[in-house]
């Protein structure tokens, strides 16, 4: 950040920096994607942080943003996993890891998943 400006966090909610294994589908595909079958098969990736407003994970594969995934995650303080569906925000190549960094924000999410994030964040 060049001297003087000020950085404003934008974010809604809070965040905290957790790793487990995400599994995630993409749920819908730009009309250039040829291979339909090839896309939607269950895909893996492993989360950087979290929040109540959405998820960051780490892939393989460039995602679009606007892209709808159905993901299903399991932190282990949580007996049962997550599952929900959520839209892909923005996704930046992380050159040091090769990999790409994706922000995924949730579309819907159960009540009592909600709440136990929530109390993750603020511990």
């Amino acid at each position: 950040m060049p001297e003087g400006e000020i950085f404003i966090e934008r974010r809604k909610y809070k965040r905290v920096d957790k790793k487990f294994k995400v599994n995630y589908k993409l749920v819908s595909m730009p009309n250039e994607i040829k291979n339909i079958k090839e896309e939607a098969l269950k895909k893996e990736a492993e989360s950087a942080n979290i929040s109540v407003g959405g998820i960051q994970f780490i892939v393989n594969t460039e995602l679009q943003p606007e892209q709808i995934l159905r993901i299903e995650f399991k932190p282990e303080e949580k007996q049962e996993s997550i599952i929900t569906f959520a839209e892909v925000r923005w996704c930046a190549k992380d050159e040091s890891i090769g990999k790409y960094r994706t922000g995924i924000e949730f579309l819907v999410l159960k009540e009592e998943d909600k709440n136990f994030i929530a109390r993750l964040v603020e511990e």
